[in-house]
């Protein structure tokens, strides 16, 4: 399985798990203190969970959960049943590295943002159904996926010079074939995507993938404590063949399901025409069982309504909702981007407590996967959580100089949260959903 790789620029080092590379460079020793396992968070396991679908539990420190917020014990639990397995496993993996250690842990770092560490690992880990070894190596792949595909890029560069580069990109954000607006039922954020308004021939499939990284990274932007997943909304009522787009479909199957694990929480796909039904036939097979489970299929309001509430439905569209207000993009405003751009004290203060706090985190992981016996490790994991509870506020300081605006920042739908109350986290790890 290797992750899709459009658009992969440079030459990169070929680190192999068991042996030199094919430019002569010696992968990290495993006693190295820059290994893999210590470059980016990597959880100690020590057993394979009981069952099938979700680990049971057994501590025999039950006094801890109630004193650490979001059940951090047993989460904890969850990713110390897997030390011993992975120990042995780098090495016979036969595993080529196509990065540096020092490139996969920023990778590791800048998808993380501001949830707990725990909970992007856990996102693998529920994906993979808790095999560990399955969920180590989908880790590994989206970490070089986002380093091939340059997320950076798409989160730093901008909109106008996004567009520069991939002609049609803007025009993409400014006829509202995809957008955030409301929530559903659950609380989670709402992207309502338009097919009939996609013109495969407008612009280069790379500029529709950098569009749909940018969708995916706004998105995870948008959650709100203690949501972790997002709502897609398929307006198909003015579908047509025309607006087909094969490579898009299979570039973003990918993206979401190997990449962006657990992020979905529920696609409705509403009036469909009956020249999908053929379409779905196609598509279906390609789906994880998982995600093709989460897709329902609505043909009239009563049913669209079950997942979302009419006052969060566009009136002018096939939703039939109560929200008169138009999509209207916002042009980028001069200068938006200068804390991102400049050199500043603030700027370096910011970058370099993220860094201590991710530094700080690995450390205490380090720490904790020496414990053989989670009686001993109440202190490191209770200060392990803590840090895992800050490293959001610390995210959300930083983030003004490390990402570029979206229209979005413009129209107020994303803005940096209050800082959490003691004890409470916004993406606090949870064992399943």
């Amino acid at each position: 399985m290797a992750p899709s790789s459009p658009g992969a620029t440079g030459h990169h080092q070929q680190y192999s798990s068991t042996g030199s590379t094919g430019r002569g460079v010696s992968p990290p020793s495993p006693a190295s203190p820059t290994r893999l396992s210590q470059s980016f968070y990597q959880p100690s396991i020590t057993s394979s969970p009981a069952g099938p679908t979700s680990p049971t539990f057994n501590t025999g420190n039950n006094h801890l959960i109630s004193s650490l917020p979001g059940g951090a014990v047993a989460a904890a639990a969850a990713l110390k049943r897997s030390a011993a397995k992975l120990k042995p496993w780098l090495p016979a993996k036969k595993f080529t590295f196509k990065y540096s250690p020092a490139e996969y842990q920023t990778a590791f770092w800048s998808f993380v943002q501001a949830e707990h560490p725990d909970t992007t690992v856990l996102r693998f880990l529920r994906a993979r159904k808790w095999n560990v070894e399955k969920a180590m190596e989908m880790l590994i792949l989206a970490l070089e996926w986002r380093i091939t595909m340059d997320v950076e890029e798409v989160v730093q560069d901008g909109e106008e010079a996004l567009d520069a580069k991939y002609p049609g990109f803007l025009e993409q954000l400014k006829n509202g074939k995809v957008i955030f607006r409301g929530h559903d039922r659950q609380g989670r954020p709402l992207c309502l995507l338009d097919p009939s308004q996609h013109n495969p021939n407008a612009q280069s499939h790379q500029a529709v993938q950098k569009l749909s990284i940018y969708v995916i990274e706004t998105a995870r932007m948008m959650l709100k404590p203690p949501t972790e997943t997002i709502s897609v909304l398929f307006d198909m009522s003015n579908f047509s063949m025309s607006n087909m787009d094969w490579p898009t479909v299979k570039f973003f199957i990918h993206a979401a399901e190997a990449c962006y694990p657990e992020l979905l929480g529920v696609c409705v796909v509403h009036k469909a025409p009956w020249l999908f039904g053929a379409i779905w036939k196609i598509i279906s097979p390609m789906l994880d069982p998982v995600i093709r489970a989460k897709i329902q299929f609505t043909n009239n309001r009563k049913d669209l309504e079950e997942f979302v509430a009419p006052d969060q439905l566009m009136k002018n569209k096939a939703y039939e909702g109560q929200d008169e207000t138009p999509y209207h993009y916002i042009d980028s405003i001069p200068d938006e981007n200068r804390l991102l751009l400049e050199p500043s004290e603030a700027k370096q203060r910011a970058i370099a407590r993220r860094k201590e706090m991710e530094l700080t985190f690995e450390r205490l992981t380090e720490v904790w996967q020496g414990q053989k016996q989670l009686s001993s490790s109440a202190a490191v994991i209770q200060e392990r959580n803590e840090v895992g509870q800050r490293m959001a506020d610390v995210w959300w300081a930083a983030e003004p100089y490390t990402r570029a605006r979206t229209v979005y920042h413009r129209m107020g739908a994303i803005h940096t949260p209050p800082p959490a109350p003691p004890g409470i986290h916004a993406t606090k790890p949870t064992e399943s959903h």
